[in-house]
């Protein structure tokens, strides 16, 4: 079915949604499993802090967004108090380049704004030039570059205390 010979619908998501919301996310996160996903978004359905926002071609779930408040500092942060957060977006990739991921992008915005927030941000991995397209289209900046770095910590003196 294509974006054409449907409808597209916009809700916000309620613990009802979890198993759909999942099934999109498994799309987005193919390293982590459904168990795994699911266990997170019941989390996330537990913490008032966070929402998802669906979109329906028809009654089939093509879309999904997930938004958080935080408190704590984030990049790119310029006011103090919470801010919104967009944590994922995912459309179906026959159903991509119609405008729906920005839509639901709006939806998170609105709910954000709506529990006073003055400031929206999300962030993307420095290769990954389609969501830094998609972020800059829909009126993101860039705010800085970084890249973290890992070590493993091994004992060096095992006899002794440190």
């Amino acid at each position: 079915m294509k974006q054409n010979d449907c409808n597209i619908t916009y809700c916000q998501a309620d613990e009802t949604d979890i198993e759909i919301i999942t099934e999109l996310l498994c799309e987005l996160y193919e390293e982590l499993s459904y168990e795994v996903l699911l266990n997170e978004n019941k989390l996330h359905f537990s913490d008032g802090k966070q929402k998802f926002f669906l979109a329906f071609c028809e009654k089939r779930a093509v879309g999904v967004c997930h938004g958080s408040l935080r408190t704590e500092y984030v990049n790119g942060k310029v006011y103090d108090g919470t801010v919104g957060y967009l944590e994922a977006i995912y459309v179906n990739p026959v159903f991509r380049l119609k405008g729906i991921a920005a839509e639901l992008v709006s939806k998170c915005e609105d709910w954000a704004y709506k529990n006073g927030c003055k400031e929206f941000l999300s962030d993307c991995l420095l290769d990954n030039t389609d969501s830094y397209k998609f972020h800059s289209k829909i009126g993101f900046s860039e705010t800085e570059r970084c890249i973290f770095f890992r070590k493993d910590l091994v004992k060096k003196c095992p006899n002794k205390l440190n």
